[in-house]
């Protein structure tokens, strides 16, 4: 994560970073710090409650009103700031929750424990010591733990915005809704927004996570792509076979696989099913805003290492507006010190 955060309310006014003092990015560091020393993986409900309980108490002393929701799963945090009620509210969603952790993949000691590092001249990260943030901030160096930048990062970042704009007219009213199982797929969210609708209710929805610009700079995205997720198989022998036996007899189902998903998409990267990209169209408004964004294409292609990009829009960002058809796995056969003159009985994609 990236040591200084900015946030923009569009809705009122402009914090410009000259606005931020080191001062203000050190306590709300140090704030970050206490709150991802909170273990909090959703399968341990014992943690998430730890982390509500922290929540009411920093929201609080931010004139919010807080309460924890019950739902079929984890609860969710949810609190209010009512600035006037003739004025619109803004529902702000984030979660609170994240992924499991490996102490073996981490390179500290505790993922809980946020750590400062810098890189050196080999572009390896090497730990600095937390004190160096209270002679200076240097915007090169990162911090490193558990949900650091996911998502506890921007919930430190709002709250340290709301302090910010003490004693500035805020002109609407402000929701939070910090889910408590966004990484476990947010299974229970779907049933409790019905069933606190009316909490809920909100005239703009923003939601504070997201990727960062290759450029480093703040971004607002205006809309977000969802998904649609299906398992398919592909069936050979109804179990495995020898290849010297059926080899050039039995179907191989890696194959058949490998043909039907080679049939969805051109070389290009264009999905090739009839009606897929129906509904997206630009005027040229649009695609000369979509243009003007400070991508640099050949930064984006130097950091994935791809010799080119794929030709579903004209630039990055047409690209992404867009739905993508995306393959996250294919499970078939043995490879590697496993692989055997077999052919499988099945294969899976996802």
């Amino acid at each position: 994560m990236r040591i200084i955060v900015y946030l923009l309310f569009a809705f009122s006014y402009q914090l410009s970073t000259a606005q931020i003092a080191p001062k203000n990015s050190l306590e709300a560091l140090n704030e970050l710090k206490e709150f991802i020393a909170i273990p909090n993986f959703g399968l341990k409900k014992e943690d998430i409650e730890k982390n509500m309980v922290w929540l009411s108490e920093a929201f609080g002393k931010r004139g919010f009103s807080s309460e924890v929701l019950p739902t079929d799963g984890n609860p969710l945090f949810f609190a209010k700031l009512t600035v006037d009620e003739q004025l619109p509210t803004v529902l702000f969603y984030m979660h609170l929750d994240g992924q499991a952790v490996d102490n073996s993949k981490w390179n500290q000691k505790n993922p809980y424990q946020l750590t400062l590092k810098s890189q050196d001249e080999n572009g390896a990260w090497q730990e600095q010591p937390w004190e160096s943030l209270s002679s200076k901030i240097d915007p090169e160096w990162r911090i490193f733990g558990r949900s650091a930048s996911d998502d506890k990062g921007p919930i430190i970042a709002f709250l340290n915005a709301i302090d910010l704009m003490k004693g500035k007219q805020i002109a609407f009213n402000i929701k939070v809704v910090l889910d408590g199982e966004e990484e476990l797929g947010s299974q229970p969210l779907a049933a409790a927004l019905k069933i606190y609708k009316e909490k809920f209710a909100a005239k703009v929805l923003i939601i504070n996570d997201g990727a960062v610009h290759i450029s480093g700079k703040s971004t607002i995205n205006f809309g977000c792509r969802g998904n649609t997720t299906i398992n398919m198989t592909t069936y050979g022998p109804i179990r495995s076979q020898h290849s010297g036996h059926y080899g050039n007899y039995s179907p191989n189902p890696i194959f058949r696989m490998s043909h039907l998903l080679a049939s969805m998409k051109d070389e290009d990267g264009r999905v090739l099913i009839e009606g897929y990209y129906d509904g997206i169209e630009f005027d040229e408004t649009t695609k000369t805003a979509l243009a003007a964004v400070p991508d640099d294409e050949a930064a984006i292609q130097d950091y994935l290492q791809i010799a080119e990009s794929e030709k579903v829009g004209n630039n990055y960002q047409e690209a992404l507006q867009y739905p993508s058809l995306n393959t996250r796995g294919i499970s078939a056969g043995w490879v590697g010190a496993q692989a055997r003159t077999i052919i499988p009985a099945t294969a899976t994609v996802a």
